[in-house]
């Protein structure tokens, strides 16, 4: 989850691609994380959430600052991390209410996969703007690199 935390502090927030800000990409991505990863049940969104800021189809005049992103990552991150504690072989194939008949195992591998889709997108861009590539973790001891490779 720390690379949400690293595209954030590297990128160009403003900066647009498909004429949505880089902000708004990553807040989509966080939005639908916050949504699905842990089950509709347990989601609660953003402080700033208004109608809409999630779509990268509707634009909005909303501001994404590194501050307001890394509030709602971090709320995130706190639920995610107890959700997947308490996930148990027993429990992950368990059909979640109201997720389109997927299971908790298919809700939690379908966010990572679209949230890693996104930050890609938000990171390529990244590099063709600054020449350096925002270091990607992938375990845990990875947490402590800087923000480029």
């Amino acid at each position: 989850m720390d690379n949400f935390r690293r595209t954030i502090l590297t990128c160009d927030l403003d900066k647009k691609l498909y004429n949505q800000p880089l902000g708004k990409h990553i807040y989509h991505a966080m939005y639908w994380f916050d949504y699905w990863c842990c089950t509709p049940q347990n989601f609660v969104g953003a402080d700033f959430h208004c109608d809409n800021l999630d779509s990268l189809d509707i634009e909005s005049t909303f501001e994404f600052t590194q501050e307001n992103l890394l509030s709602y990552f971090e709320s995130i991150k706190s639920k995610t991390i107890s959700y997947l504690e308490n996930l148990t072989e027993d429990n992950l194939n368990d059909i979640v209410e109201n997720c389109d008949n997927k299971s908790r195992f298919e809700c939690v591998l379908g966010q990572f996969r679209h949230v890693s889709f996104h930050l890609g997108n938000v990171n390529a861009m990244t590099i063709e703007d600054t020449g350096k590539w925002p270091y990607v973790s992938a375990r845990e001891k990875d947490y402590i690199q800087g923000l480029f490779e």
